[in-house]
């Protein structure tokens, strides 16, 4: 997967913003043509869960995300409607590396499959405000678990 040196901007922009909080969204678009994809941020709804069930949910936007679902439909239905998919799913890890814990593992399945097979995924590492790196993950069918992919940018 190929990614504009742009789009990574708006990502790193994005995580930058939200710091100390985890930060995500999604790039939509189609499969043969990087000029289609467009970033499209989700809210981080993980204070609030947090704040009302704090039992059911022990994190808080420092150390975790939840999705708006608003956010998630609205972007669903943008991509559908131009005939685009989920291309990429990312999140930011604040003051932490970029690796796909076991709860981004997690939230990425639906009774052990992902919910979006073609879609990777990007977590971005956030230190003091800064982007540090990036890593790219995919779901292996052969292995039933994300690795991590090469990392390819286009000017």
């Amino acid at each position: 997967m190929d990614l504009t040196e742009q789009q990574l901007k708006e990502i790193f922009a994005h995580a930058e913003e939200g710091y100390p909080d985890e930060v995500c969204g999604i790039v939509i678009g189609k499969t043969s043509d990087s000029t289609t994809h467009a970033v499209r941020r989700c809210a981080n709804l993980a204070n609030q869960y947090h704040q009302e069930d704090p039992i059911r949910f022990p994190r808080n936007a420092r150390t975790a995300y939840v999705m708006d679902p608003k956010d998630l439909l609205r972007i669903q239905r943008e991509a559908d409607s131009q005939g685009f998919d989920f291309m990429i799913i990312y999140h930011s890890h604040t003051d932490h590396e970029a690796y796909f814990s076991k709860t981004d593992r997690e939230l990425a399945l639906f009774n052990g499959e992902p919910l979006w097979p073609n879609a990777r995924y990007i977590v971005v590492s956030v230190k003091k405000h800064k982007t540090s790196y990036f890593k790219i993950f995919i779901w292996d069918s052969l292995i039933k678990d994300f690795s991590e992919e090469p990392v390819s940018v286009l000017k």
